[in-house]
């Protein structure tokens, strides 16, 4: 029986790894995916002109323009638009090219599917994020107050875990879409820039269900400690100030939930939801 349990598991993970390959492999080859990734290396630029244009090195902080970036830039737009495009593509291209249903006929179990082009999109995109951040923070060292030292390199190694962290969860939300929607990145445009954006400044909690509430947790935890979290009576409703304390632990264990949930409904909807259409079979 164990000997049995043991060759599932083995065959499982090929089926994951050949799902991976082969999204990765057809990823890296799309002239635009070339064209994304180099413009996730443009922020680079900014620290490089802070230093060629200003006429005194010691007339920028470079710690602070490197922890504005990563909130403001990698945190707010990069890593949600590096999981809106790759993230909805691994499934959502499938469906749009009605290539889906031959992959549907496949004998590989549908959780394999969507675990290995998830994979693909980590890989992919955490290569990117990673490569972009490291090359920001050597920019950033042309300014001054930043150097390759300890400290600061530890700083630089928690901003990536949260970028990380971050593009687990948006991932796994981005491949729900595809996987759901014709057109998931007009939705998850819409919903990541602008309905999470309206809850962050609505009064209450609701902003406790969304990604960027978790994730910029994280990022005021790097900074500092705990954080406490204040609810204000409002004019729009009555609420009893009350203070939230969230760990960064709890944070990240929080995305690793929201990306576990929106990664077994996809695996859901692949299972349940009809692909085939007259022109997939040749009508």
């Amino acid at each position: 029986m164990g000997d049995r349990q043991k060759i599932n598991w083995l065959a499982f993970i090929g089926y994951v790894k050949t799902s991976c390959v082969h999204t990765l492999v057809m990823t890296v080859r799309r002239y635009r995916s070339v064209m994304v990734a180099v413009l996730a290396l443009l922020p680079v630029l900014i620290p490089l002109a802070l230093a060629l244009l200003s006429d005194n090195r010691s007339g920028h902080d470079g710690l602070k323009v490197f922890s504005q970036m990563v909130r403001y830039m990698y945190i707010d737009v990069i890593v949600p638009v590096l999981s809106l495009f790759f993230a909805c593509m691994v499934i959502g291209e499938d469906v749009e090219s009605e290539t889906i249903s031959y992959l549907m006929t496949r004998p590989i179990p549908r959780s394999a599917l969507v675990l290995g082009k998830y994979g693909a999109f980590l890989i992919v995109s955490v290569s990117i994020i990673v490569s972009s951040t490291v090359l920001t923070f050597a920019a950033s060292t042309a300014l001054s107050g930043l150097s390759f030292s300890g400290n600061h390199l530890t700083l630089l190694l928690e901003y990536i875990g949260v970028e990380l962290l971050a593009l687990i969860g948006y991932g796994a939300f981005s491949m729900l879409l595809g996987a759901m929607l014709k057109r998931p990145v007009v939705v998850g445009i819409a919903i990541i820039f602008g309905w999470q954006r309206v809850a962050t400044i609505v009064p209450g909690l609701i902003d406790f269900f969304t990604i960027k509430k978790y994730v910029y947790l994280l990022l005021n935890k790097v900074g500092g400690s705990q954080i406490a979290i204040t609810v204000k009576n409002t004019a729009l409703a009555d609420f009893q100030k009350k203070e939230v304390l969230i760990t960064a632990t709890k944070s990240g264990m929080t995305l690793l939930l929201i990306a576990f949930v929106f990664l077994a409904v996809t695996t859901f909807v692949v299972r349940r939801r009809e692909y085939t259409s007259a022109r997939a079979l040749g009508g």
